[in-house]
């Protein structure tokens, strides 16, 4: 079986804004992932991890990048991947 290459497609501040930028890209076909996870939060809900990294297949990180470019407020997302040029 072969494995799939996943890369790490950007960087985002909270469990919240991970859960959104994932749900998002799931709803427009694209396998994504997010690092956070329920345990994460600690002290009554405050975040121990202030952020967290969103994963996809890399043959869909450029397609994943323009859905997300068309959303003002994903628009400053920190360590965006950049794909290789063909």
């Amino acid at each position: 079986m072969d494995e799939v290459e996943e890369v790490r497609l950007c960087e985002v501040a909270n469990e919240m804004e991970a859960a959104l930028v994932v749900n998002l890209l799931q709803d427009n076909g694209i396998p994504a992932r997010s690092d956070a996870t329920q345990a994460s939060n600690v002290f009554g809900g405050l975040p121990f991890e202030t952020s967290h990294g969103v994963y996809v297949v890399a043959s869909l990180a450029r397609k994943a990048r323009l859905i997300l470019g068309e959303y003002p407020h994903f628009h400053n997302l920190k360590n965006v991947h950049e794909p290789v040029s063909d």
